[in-house]
This record gives structure tokens, C-alpha cells and sequence, in this order.
């Protein structure tokens, strides 16, 4: 059957675009959706794109083979240390079926 996929999203304060789509480009994945300026809240100030709350985020999908999802994840994981006051998550999640 070949390798198991994941999904994973990676949320992070837009400010590091660049970044972000680096790790893409080292890693050689081609292919992914993005959402740009996102809001949302979460363990940091709230990003909701208002005066009070002006960041946004911007969050990507990509569907990996499990072993390069892993790669993905040690990359991330750097450069949360590299921006520790940036807001940066990553969720992985199993594909179980696609259409």
C-alpha cells in the first residue's frame, strides 16, 4: 500500500512568511495550500487583524508521507527556537482516506 500520509498544519504569525516557505523549499515539497492573513487566538497575544489585536497569521496544509512529515516537524521545532517570541504551531494529523 506505500507509506502512511499525514496532514500537517502549520500556523504561524505572518511575519515569517518567508521562513515558513523556506522549510517547504529545503525539504522539496511542491505542494500545499495556504491561507493568508488568518485570524485567531491562541497562547499568545490574539492575532484578529483589528486596532486593539492587529497581527494576523497565516496557516499551511500539507499532505506528506509520514517519514518527511517528521523532517517537517525537526525543521519547524528550529525555527520556533530561532523566533521564540513569534507565534509558530504545527498539528499533525492522520489521513485516512482521499478522494
Amino acid at each position: 500500500m506505500g507509506s502512511e500520509q499525514v496532514m500537517i498544519f502549520v500556523i504561524f504569525d505572518r511575519a515569517i512568511d518567508e521562513e515558513v516557505l523556506e522549510l517547504l523549499e529545503k525539504l522539496e515539497i511542491s505542494y500545499y495550500t495556504k491561507w493568508s492573513d488568518v485570524s485567531g487566538v491562541g497562547r499568545r497575544d490574539p492575532h484578529l487583524g483589528s486596532d486593539v489585536w492587529p497581527g494576523l497569521n497565516n496557516t499551511l496544509m500539507v499532505v506528506i508521507e509520514e517519514e518527511r512529515g517528521k523532517k517537517l516537524l525537526e525543521m519547524v521545532r528550529m525555527l520556533q527556537k530561532s523566533f521564540p517570541s513569534v507565534g509558530l504551531r504545527a498539528f499533525v494529523v492522520p489521513v485516512i482516506d482521499t478522494a
